[in-house]
């Protein structure tokens, strides 16, 4: 039962409600059990005329006479009594299944939560190579399938299994021999279950899969609906989908073709053990070896003994579907993240960002490098610029700042630290982030910059606005900063949504700033807004700036130049140029010039004591 183990933890948690709610399903299956007797009463001492037997003779007498009940009265308590039974079965009914639906809830909320957070934890590595819409139905379907499980599937479980076991109990007391068919119907409809249910549970399994797969195909292709319509392939990504839909159909029509042959069978073999007892019960009336009364007892009871056994049989679609599930969301609990807190980490303290690599290598896979042998020193408040052809290494690189990843040789340093040395959260806090694609989420634009800073107030959040130029625009809107953005900020244009991103990097107020190509895909009039926005924010911070127009990193204090994973150069601007190497090669290329041509600019004042960089230069 993986269901239950995953849950387990969580079960024994609410060990006072499980507690009261199975005293509560205790008490409903006695007042199952106790159904039959009045009505046996009724046709063997109200209309059979038979005297009721010692001990429930003394019970039931006539306070008027003291003598036996008349049958008229004797029949009014019985119909009573039915209905009391029926009324405290009920309450009991009630409270049990409130009971265990309030688990399980409680316990659908804490797995999802654990779930949720372990998912945020795992690397960077791990999401790259993960379909979101798959980690969505993990999330959401396959919990789901638990809940149902823990407040519905166990309850019945464990009232029918309680059911069985009484009525085997009263009629082994009452006659053995009508129970000894009675255990003998029922393991054969067990066995017919059990030959079921490993195909139904592989099926299941199969259904749960497929349902993933077209959770993630939807989530991707609603996300790209303006590439899809663009380039007119909706009738393509229809047909797409409808495969995929017809997989996971498939797969839930295997499931309902077991469940279809599974019903009748048990059914089949239930009603076979009716007859015998039914037909053998008659036999004995007649013979006089047992009133009609018994018959209807054992009869009664024989069918209160097969629909639970059916009802368990049937179950075993539950568990198989619940198992699948909880198979599905234990893989996602197993996987632990590659980037963790090391054993003795601590809190990082202010840092002043002077930033090292030293003799860093790096990949993916093992056999795969994307870095080699990356090493520079930067000091605070430099602004170090990264260029090279796609696939070069540039974002990996500085995405082992924040710890997206670790190297597999060599270490990163921040004022003289090994990064690992910290907690990944105090390291993370140090750390801004703007991306070329700004992320933002469905909320108010205020909520979106104060995402910067835990605790972020409203004046920070205004300073970080105008800083960020975020006022100029937001001004205009009707709700101003309570605008509520669309799904990834889509209601503004790029220009807004990436000063938007930089009014979140201000309220930061981190030491190191991270830039991944942030003007990227902008106009003309939003790129001068946003370096305006930039050139606030990097003013005291030592910042790394990913950039393929080198016109936007010339005054940079450091410019280095990836290749195939490797710095083949380092210096300004000019030094670059002078070199005539791979960099004076990419200028050329976007600006159509020789490198003699070039406009000549003034050298940008080094900032003191900034070290060179251990790549050297060629010609030194």
């Amino acid at each position: 039962m993986k269901a239950l183990r995953l849950c387990w933890q969580y079960l024994r948690r609410y060990q006072g409600l499980a507690l009261l709610a199975l005293i509560a399903m205790v008490m409903q299956t006695a007042m199952d059990l106790a159904v039959p007797w009045p009505l046996k009463i009724i046709f063997d001492n109200v209309l059979g005329a038979r005297a009721l037997p010692g001990s429930l003779g003394a019970v039931l007498i006539d306070p008027t006479t003291g003598g036996p009940l008349t049958r008229q009265a004797l029949l009014n308590v019985m119909v009573a009594i039915m209905l009391v039974i029926a009324l405290i079965d009920a309450i009991f009914t009630y409270i049990g299944g409130l009971l265990t639906a309030s688990i399980g809830q409680r316990v659908l909320y804490e797995l999802r939560v654990q779930v949720f957070d372990h998912i945020q934890n795992l690397s960077i590595s791990f999401h790259k190579n993960s379909r979101v819409g798959d980690l969505s139905a993990r999330l959401t379907s396959d919990i789901q399938a638990i809940q149902d499980l823990v407040s519905s599937g166990l309850n019945t479980l464990i009232t029918n299994s309680l059911t069985v076991v009484g009525v085997l109990v009263i009629v082994v007391a009452v006659d053995w021999r009508f129970a000894v068919l009675m255990i003998g119907a029922t393991p054969l409809m067990f066995f017919v279950a059990g030959s079921y249910r490993k195909r139904i549970r592989k099926a299941s399994r199969e259904q749960r899969t497929m349902e993933g797969q077209v959770s993630a195909t939807v989530q991707e292709r609603i996300g790209a609906i303006q590439v899809v319509q663009a380039f007119a392939h909706e009738e393509q990504e229809a047909k797409q989908f409808a495969q995929q839909s017809r997989k996971s159909l498939n797969a839930g029509l295997a499931v309902s073709r077991l469940q279809s042959e599974l019903s009748p069978l048990v059914d089949l073999v239930g009603v076979i053990g009716l007859a015998t007892v039914t037909w053998l019960g008659a036999q004995e009336v007649i013979s006089g070896r047992i009133t009609l009364g018994y018959l209807l007892l054992f009869t009664t009871y024989l069918r209160s003994i097969l629909s639970p056994v059916r009802q368990l049989a049937k179950l075993s679609n539950q568990f198989s579907k619940a198992d699948a599930s909880a198979e599905r969301v234990q893989e996602i609990l197993d996987i632990q993240p590659d980037v963790r807190d090391m054993p003795g980490a601590r809190h990082a303290p202010r840092l002043r960002g002077a930033v090292s690599f030293e003799h860093v290598y790096f990949g993916y896979a093992k056999d795969t490098l994307v870095l080699r042998d990356i090493s520079v020193r930067v000091q605070p408040g430099m602004a170090v610029a990264l260029v090279g052809q796609t696939g070069s290494g540039k974002s990996t690189m500085i995405g082992l700042i924040p710890r997206f990843h670790d190297p597999l040789e060599g270490q990163v340093l921040i004022d003289g630290i090994d990064i690992r040395r910290f907690t990944l959260r105090s390291l993370r806090d140090q750390v801004s982030l703007v991306l070329q694609e700004p992320v933002l989420f469905n909320a108010t634009i205020r909520d979106n910059i104060a995402y910067g800073r835990e605790g972020a107030s409203d004046v920070d959040v205004l300073r970080a606005a105008r800083a960020a130029n975020v006022e100029e625009f937001v001004s205009r809107l009707p709700n101003g900063y309570g605008t509520v953005l669309g799904e990834r900020g889509g209601t503004l244009s790029g220009g807004q949504r990436q000063r938007i991103a930089i009014a979140r990097a201000i309220v930061r107020d981190a030491p190191i700033l991270l830039l991944d190509e942030p003007t990227s895909g902008l106009d003309a009039q939003s790129e001068v807004t946003v370096m305006e926005a930039l050139q606030r924010l990097m003013q005291g911070r030592t910042t790394f700036v990913i950039a393929h127009r080198l016109s936007t990193i010339e005054r940079a204090d450091l410019i280095l130049v990836m290749q195939n994973g490797k710095i083949r150069e380092g210096g300004t601007h000019r030094e670059l140029l002078r070199a005539g190497g791979l960099y004076a090669h990419l200028h050329s290329l976007q600006f159509k010039d020789s490198v003699e041509s070039a406009p000549q600019r003034a050298e940008p004042t080094r900032r003191q004591g900034v070290d060179a960089p251990l790549i050297r230069r060629p010609g030194q």
